[in-house]
């Protein structure tokens, strides 16, 4: 019985830990020009627009991650997270007009008072085994996306990490950027 306890804990400490959520800022492999992995995003949404004239500002998700690897791509003029532009917008004496910037009100509000930008949302949709990441690129004056790519979010059998799931997301957002810009070049 105690070893059968033993190998039980064994057990759940090895399914445990391949189930952690692995985020590392890689390099795009110059060869190819996208990241490492084997894995697909399933694309949901690939609206054509001119991202050429969108580029110069992106807004990102709060933390490194998303941000750095954007940076990798190497394609948007400047990017910043929510942090960042909230900092901007009182430093411009924009507070009043924008007073906060939680919701999707407060990042329209940002759109059209500070300047216009794209917004690149990371959200779950799904529930119990059927979640899935999603990555989605929005115009946040009209709230209408223009690509949406997702990956299923497996935390119990296969993990939830960068080769399955984030990289492929990125991998596709960069098709998305080869077919929509006429300047990206990798």
């Amino acid at each position: 019985m105690r070893m059968l306890s033993r190998l039980i804990v064994v057990a759940l400490a090895a399914a445990l830990t391949a189930c952690g959520t692995v985020r590392k800022v890689s390099d795009l492999d110059p060869g190819t020009g996208y990241l490492p992995t084997e894995h697909k995003a399933r694309v949901v949404l690939d609206k054509p627009i001119d991202l050429d004239a969108r580029r110069g500002l992106l807004l990102v998700p709060t933390g490194e991650f998303v941000k750095g690897q954007i940076e990798k791509i190497g394609y948007f003029g400047e990017i910043m997270t929510i942090e960042d532009l909230q900092s901007r917008i009182v430093k411009a004496g924009l507070a009043d007009k924008v007073p906060a910037i939680q919701d999707r009100i407060g990042v329209a509000r940002a759109a059209t008072h500070y300047r216009h930008f794209l917004w690149f949302r990371y959200g779950e949709v799904g529930q119990g085994t059927s979640r899935k990441g999603r990555f989605a690129l929005t115009d946040p004056a009209t709230m209408e996306d223009y690509f949406v790519a997702e990956t299923d979010l497996d935390f119990v059998w296969a993990g939830v990490n960068d080769q399955r799931n984030w990289y492929p997301m990125f991998n596709a957002f960069i098709d998305y950027i080869k077919a929509n810009s006429r300047t990206y070049r990798r």
